[in-house]
């Protein structure tokens, strides 16, 4: 039986994301340097895929605005003259798109969904923040009236629209300036209207009206790419082996980012989602995404957003939006082609404004030195750096912090004091100690181990602990530096013994044939340790 209640509000949601996202598709595929009709056609097919497959009711699957910056970076050789995407270049995209639905679905399949959690915060806030940055400044040439350029980065778009400052233009101007303003004022008093796309409505009936174009200072979108009221054309995907490879970074990159995003989407309001699927199900969206004249696609944050505030309930909200925009693509091309291009603009310059966490970034400034380099890194990647490199740069960077972190455990030594055991204090000389280690014992803090064992222990040492309580994966190489201490510790007339082992390293030491000597590990804290040191003195 059909729950009325829910499909009323699944449909009313569904129309309010497809409202809103209409300006945003068209906007995020003409900055990817696509005709805007990609966007339209992106958001029926993988919005309809995804929303099948998965089984969020919150999540949007679309055209991005971050996404579209790596679909830029990696399309930018094959753009034409006016920075659109010609006839030639439709099996790169078809072969990036496919690409980035492969990567989704092999990650998924391989536990990918897990690996996020790697990814520092402050990577994220840091990349965001130069996305948004970058896409506000992308947009310059198209909110002045310039000729367009075909930039994909920072340098190169700054350097274009200077050279050509003297051909602003007053009337493209005040549109963007209008449209940003009565985003902004409008939002606070009418944050549930579909506001961008009042926006745009009135600017392209202001156009049609009056004749308007780029002779009369406001150029318009069907004069940079024809927009026909039908599907785009497409074109199979070109699995060249040197095209592939000069793909696979941008698309990793896009599968990285486009991650990140749906994670942040699926988990808004305290949701816990099958990550797993909802990476198959975006992974399908692109696969089969690029065989219908779509670009890669990933969550939308602002539009799954609004499904959530509209009280979606079921997967049937995703599916209306994606089949509401449908009629738009076959129907109104030529009403999307009176559309501004300075009206998109002020669309992307308003959502860049509002894409920093600007109480995030002060935080992590303030909370260590790590987290602020890995802002200012990925940060200024962002803005320097091709794109897709830049979030691999910003995650590697925090994976080598992460290994540095890590590569040294920490070290205390402790001596008996009756029944406790209490730190030792300089120039002091037991002869029993109990060197308590913490944190991992792989094989990169094995070395910087030793060299802190081998200082801390006394000379006048007799009978010594390593306590391996808190101690964890502990392989063979840290296995064999225990050995090197033992004999060390023996040639100098002492005995060396480990506590606080467990079943795995207990087993690791009988399987390997070592003849240290250890104790098992006790609940009680501490206890482990006092019972090596009684057999120690026993013996």
């Amino acid at each position: 039986m059909i729950d009325r209640s829910a499909l009323r509000a699944d449909a009313l949601a569904g129309l309010t994301v497809a409202l809103v996202g209409l300006p945003q598709c068209l906007a995020y595929a003409m900055m990817s340097g696509l005709p805007p009709a990609y966007g339209l056609s992106t958001a029926v097919v993988a919005g309809l895929v995804a929303a099948l497959a998965g089984r969020s009711a919150q999540i949007v699957t679309g055209p991005t605005n971050t996404t579209g910056l790596l679909v830029l970076g990696a399309l930018a050789p094959h753009l034409g003259p006016n920075g659109v995407l010609g006839p030639e270049g439709l099996p790169v995209l078809a072969t990036l798109t496919l690409l980035a639905g492969l990567i989704r679905l092999v990650a998924a399949a391989g536990g990918g969904a897990h690996l996020i959690r790697f990814l520092p915060e402050s990577v994220l806030v840091g990349f965001t923040a130069g996305a948004g940055l970058l896409i506000a400044a992308m947009q310059v040439d198209e909110a002045l009236g310039l000729t367009t350029v075909t930039a994909s980065n920072l340098a190169g778009e700054l350097a274009a629209v200077a050279a050509s400052l003297g051909g602003i233009r007053v009337l493209a101007l005040l549109v963007t300036v209008g449209t940003v303003a009565a985003l902004s004022y409008g939002s606070r008093f009418a944050p549930d209207r579909p506001l961008a796309l009042l926006a745009v409505i009135v600017a392209a009936s202001l156009a049609a009206f009056f004749e308007l174009g780029t002779a009369e200072g406001l150029p318009l979108v069907a004069e940079r790419a024809a927009v026909p009221g039908a599907w785009p054309p497409g074109a199979w995907p070109d699995l060249d082996l040197g095209l592939v490879q000069r793909m696979m970074v941008p698309a990793s990159a896009i599968v990285l980012l486009g991650t990140l995003e749906l994670a942040v989407s699926a988990r808004a309001g305290g949701a816990r989602p099958d990550l797993r699927r909802e990476m198959q199900a975006q992974g399908w969206a692109n696969a089969i995404g690029a065989l219908a004249s779509a670009m890669p696609a990933s969550a939308s944050l602002t539009r799954s957003a609004l499904l959530r505030i509209g009280g979606a309930r079921t997967r049937m909200a995703p599916a209306i939006a994606a089949l509401l925009t449908l009629p738009i693509l076959l129907f109104a091309g030529p009403l999307v082609g009176f559309v501004p291009q300075a009206s998109l603009a002020g669309v992307l310059v308003y959502t860049a404004w509002r894409m920093p966490d600007w109480t995030a970034i002060r935080r992590l400034w303030n909370a260590t030195p790590e987290t602020r380099l890995l802002l200012v890194v990925t940060l200024a990647a962002t803005l320097l750096l091709p794109l897709e490199w830049a979030v691999l740069l910003g995650s590697g960077t925090g994976l080598v912090i992460h290994l540095a972190r890590t590569a040294a455990p920490r070290l205390r030594l402790l001596k008996p004091a009756g029944e406790r055991l209490v730190p030792t204090l300089p120039g002091e000389q037991p002869d029993a100690v109990v060197l308590e280690v913490s944190g991992d014992l792989h094989y990169a803090a094995v070395p910087p181990f030793l060299t802190e064992a081998e200082r801390l222990i006394p000379d006048r040492c007799r009978h010594v602990v390593i306590d391996l309580s808190h101690a964890h994966e502990i392989r063979f190489t840290a296995l064999t530096a225990l050995e090197q201490l033992a004999e060390e510790a023996r040639h100098d007339g002492a005995t060396l013994m480990l506590s606080g082992v467990d079943d795995e390293m207990s087993t690791l030491i009988e399987r390997s044939g070592s003849a240290l000597p250890w104790q098992p590990a006790e609940a009680e804290p501490g206890l482990s340790a006092r019972r090596a040191l009684e057999r120690l003195r026993a013996e």
